[in-house]
């Protein structure tokens, strides 16, 4: 039977999927894995076979938990290509000036999404297995009003925006690379404040790659099954670490008087 959802709405009930939907991942659960995956790649929600974005959200989501690398990946593809149609038909090149780079924007902070919600501190994907349009409809207005006149904003460095709560090893991890080995520095809250706003002044493909670094992804890997940061922003492993060096370069910068 599928797992149940974390999330409660405003009346403190828990989220619940649409019927269809249970009866929908009732029956994927029956195939395997190969054959689910054909049916994933099915995008014309017209076609016989069509799988709702709600239950391929689902499976992604099992996947990362139960550690099968590979198929994550193929399922976190064909979902972000769905993705990515949606966004040609709204934001589209003829409607709006630079739409290719908002859509990668939207696209790119997704994918963060997505790697909030692997990392397991947040249930950042369940109201998308309930209603994902709704819910991908909801999250692109808010992308569009933050990078209109207002600030990016990026993931808090403690593990769930709490003070009092321990820094997760990951973050740890990050500070210690681009504060200089002192990952110390990271427990004086004043100076998390002045760090988060030097990477929410970061050009937004250096903001990403700082986002994901603090989520515990890797820049790259040998492994071709293992999802890395190169293959969740689409570009090399060069890419990815020029990105890194010039943003750990401008926080050092930035932060040159407290680290």
């Amino acid at each position: 039977m599928p797992e149940p959802l974390k999330s409660k709405d405003k009346n403190g009930a828990p989220f619940t999927r649409p019927r269809e939907i249970e009866a929908c991942l009732v029956r994927l659960e029956s195939l395997d894995a190969a054959t689910r995956l054909q049916a994933f790649a099915i995008t014309s929600r017209k076609s016989d076979g069509y799988v709702p974005s709600e239950a391929m959200t689902y499976f992604l989501r099992r996947a990362w938990a139960a550690g099968a690398q590979s198929e994550f990946k193929q399922i976190f593809e064909l979902l972000m290509k769905r993705v990515g149609q949606s966004l040609c038909s709204t934001i589209s090149d003829a409607r709006m000036a630079g739409a290719q780079g908002i859509r990668e924007e939207v696209m790119g902070r997704f994918a963060e999404r997505i790697a909030k919600d692997c990392n397991g501190r947040f249930a950042m994907l369940d109201f998308f297995e309930v209603r994902f349009d709704l819910a991908f409809s909801r999250f692109r207005k808010t992308v569009l009003r933050q990078i209109g006149p207002a600030a990016v904003v990026t993931v808090p460095l403690s593990t769930d925006g709490d003070e009092g709560q321990d820094i997760s090893p990951e973050v740890e991890a990050a500070a210690a690379d681009f504060l200089g080995g002192d990952p110390k520095k990271i427990d004086d809250p004043a100076f998390r404040l002045e760090l988060d706003a030097a990477i929410d002044a970061l050009p937004d493909d250096q903001r990403r790659v700082v986002g994901l670094l603090r989520q515990g992804f890797q820049t790259h890997s040998e492994d071709p099954n293992m999802m890395t940061i190169s293959k969740m922003l689409k570009c090399d492993e060069r890419t990815v670490r020029n990105r890194k060096v010039r943003a750990y370069k401008t926080l050092r910068a930035a932060l040159q008087g407290d680290v």
